[in-house]
């Protein structure tokens, strides 16, 4: 059953920005069927409106034989989209934009797909459902928050590997990748506001990090899954 949440879920309150951008990391889904019509819900990663016009195009061409591909999206500042797509005006890409906004989901796509099923629900009745559709696939996906920082590597010795692992880790950050040798090459990242020099205490080595390149990433919300 879909509900209205007070908002997103704040995730590691260490990380914070004046300005929350938030993201569908992961793909989530929904099923809603009212007088015999058939609503599936898709809440979809696009980090840019080109990605956010392929993922409709992906659900269009599964579901050729439904009755009406209705979508919101938000694919960075000032790229938002919505559509009807032959139902009555404002009843199902308003709904589905307007969750994405309310969220705070800067990058990401709803689409609602339905399979008319012979009975009319009038205006109010299709606006709530495909708003019962959109937030129930919301709340199944995986939803984060981007988060600026940066990159770095460090060129470390075996036993210095695992303290910087988790020094990384304790800061908020992330371990990318791993190269082993005879010592190990670290790539990892730290959100805005942590530095390597932060982490000497626990690790020694990461007085040896090179910043890389300024980056920013999708952080996922610790609970998992989409809003409360």
């Amino acid at each position: 059953m879909w509900r209205e949440g007070p908002g997103p879920r704040t995730a590691n309150s260490e990380i914070m920005q004046e300005k929350v951008r938030r993201a569908i990391l992961g793909e989530g889904q929904s099923s809603l069927t009212i007088e015999r019509s058939r609503f599936l819900g898709y809440a979809l990663p696009a980090a840019d409106q080109t990605a956010a016009e392929e993922a409709l195009q992906q659900i269009r061409a599964a579901h050729p034989q439904a009755s009406h591909h209705c979508f919101g999206y938000r694919a960075g500042p000032g790229q938002e989209r919505q559509s009807d797509d032959g139902e009555p005006q404002g009843t199902g890409g308003l709904p589905l934009l307007e969750t994405l906004r309310r969220w705070e989901i800067d990058q990401g796509v709803i689409c609602v797909v339905r399979y008319y099923g012979g009975r009319k629900l009038g205006r109010p009745g299709l606006y709530r459902a495909y708003l019962g559709a959109g937030v129930a696939a919301l709340d199944a996906a995986t939803c984060g928050r981007l988060v600026p920082g940066t990159r770095y590597e460090a060129d470390v010795a075996h036993v210095e590997r695992l303290p910087l692992e988790r020094a990384v880790k304790a800061a908020s950050g992330e371990v990318l990748d791993e190269v082993f040798a005879a010592r190990v090459r670290v790539m990892f990242w730290l959100p805005q506001g942590r530095a390597p020099g932060d982490l000497l205490r626990q690790a020694p080595a990461a007085g040896r990090a090179v910043a890389v390149a300024d980056e920013t990433r999708a952080v996922p919300d610790q609970e998992g899954g989409g809003p409360a």
